[in-house]
């Protein structure tokens, strides 16, 4: 098995302020709150099945939020927030589209996806 590059891309801005404003919007409103990829994943922090899951994994994960597109140049997504990508030489390759990651219950049904195809 290859080391891959994975990507996930939030439907969230980063930065501590807009961590606090996203908790609490995630608990008040869940109905209205925009990036599942983040309900899924974090509570207060990272869930612990996620956290193992990155840390046993052989693949190389990174985690962007919305403001960070530009930077890797990934601004062709940026209303199709949240995602996976597998980066490889400098080119993208989409793994889970915003449809299939806004279906996903908890982190159980993402990991278990993330096993198949990776």
């Amino acid at each position: 098995m290859n080391n891959k590059n994975i990507i996930f891309v939030y439907n969230a801005k980063g930065g501590k302020w807009n961590y606090i404003l996203d908790t609490v919007h995630k608990y008040a409103s869940p109905s209205t709150y925009d990036c599942n990829l983040c309900k899924i994943t974090h509570d207060l922090k990272m869930r612990e099945t996620w956290k193992k899951f990155i840390e046993g994994s052989p693949h190389n994960f990174k985690f962007l939020h919305s403001e960070e597109l530009e930077e890797f140049n990934l601004l062709n997504y940026k209303d199709d927030l949240p995602i996976c990508l597998e980066e490889k030489e400098g080119k993208y390759k989409l793994l889970i589209d915003k449809k299939q990651m806004n279906e996903f219950k908890n982190e159980f049904e993402l990991i278990n996806i993330l096993e198949k195809i990776l």
